[in-house]
């Protein structure tokens, strides 16, 4: 949070959703805050979205289920062909992204913490309104997330894929 001065948060998966672990706020007074313990759907939030592109495509799949996913705000991606390549792109980036898919007025960027099986098991994400965050700004944050998220998974003894 210091280092890009937004909201930071750490999600785990669990089943079709993601659940907020932790969060630290931004200081500034327009700021994201999800309660500990909040449930999201994997495929709106950039948690999930970050969680959902490193899975083998038939988990994916498996997760997704149908053609049409829930519609969460007018940006929320519903088509399940359309939301894969967009996990495509996000994992040769390094990270995924959310903009006003879970809510109106919310960007966020997101990057996986890895176990020593290079297996995803958390989610690191910086989040804030869109006011602040910008696309040139989301994909600034986006490097940030993943230069950490990197380093969480070296200090937990986790390895990259």
């Amino acid at each position: 949070m210091e280092d890009s001065g937004e909201t930071v948060n750490l999600a785990i998966s669990e089943g079709d959703d993601v659940i907020y672990m932790a969060q630290i706020e931004s200081r500034e007074m327009m700021r994201v805050y999800s309660k500990p313990g909040n449930r999201v759907p994997l495929h709106c939030s950039g948690v999930g979205k970050a969680i959902l592109m490193q899975m083998e495509q038939k988990e994916i799949n498996r997760i997704l289920g149908s053609d049409t996913l829930p519609k969460l705000t007018e940006k929320t991606i519903q088509s399940t062909s359309k939301l894969i390549e967009e996990l495509q792109h996000s994992k040769q980036r390094g990270f995924a992204t959310d903009d006003e898919e879970h809510a109106v007025g919310l960007r966020c960027v997101a990057s996986v913490i890895f176990d020593e099986y290079a297996e995803p098991i958390a989610a690191l994400s910086i989040s804030g309104p869109t006011a602040r965050i910008s696309m040139d700004r989301l994909m600034e944050l986006g490097e940030k997330a993943k230069t950490f998220s990197s380093n969480i998974t070296s200090a937990l003894g986790g390895k990259m894929p």
